[in-house]
């Protein structure tokens, strides 16, 4: 698929299923992005090698358009305040590496 229809075809999802968000990045002030939740599991969270499904952990979704998103840094749902924190080490998904994917906790 050529870049500039797979971007429109992005484009396109995030702005009819994605929410307003902010993204803070290390320094500076927060980027607006749109939001792609694209699940919302519970995780096995690991207690000295014990691990049980005690918290939730979503996955979420950035256009690479908008920003660079980075583990541990934060996004803000402007809609409802809700704060997540990125978890896992961001990955360029699908054939174009058009949409930043990674595991994210509610703060």
């Amino acid at each position: 698929m050529r870049s500039d229809i797979a971007q429109k075809a992005i484009d396109a999802a995030f702005s009819k299923l994605g929410v307003d968000g902010f993204y803070q990045p290390e320094t500076g002030d927060p980027v607006p992005c749109k939001v792609l939740f694209s699940s919302d599991d519970d995780e096995p969270l690991d207690f000295g090698g014990k691990s049980r499904p005690v918290g939730r952990e979503s996955v979420l979704k950035l256009r690479a358009a908008e920003v660079t998103p980075s583990k541990e840094r934060v996004i803000t749902i402007a809609e409802t305040g809700a704060i997540y924190t990125i978890k896992s080490l961001p990955i360029l998904s699908g054939c174009a590496r058009l949409v930043w994917k990674f595991k994210a906790v509610a703060s």
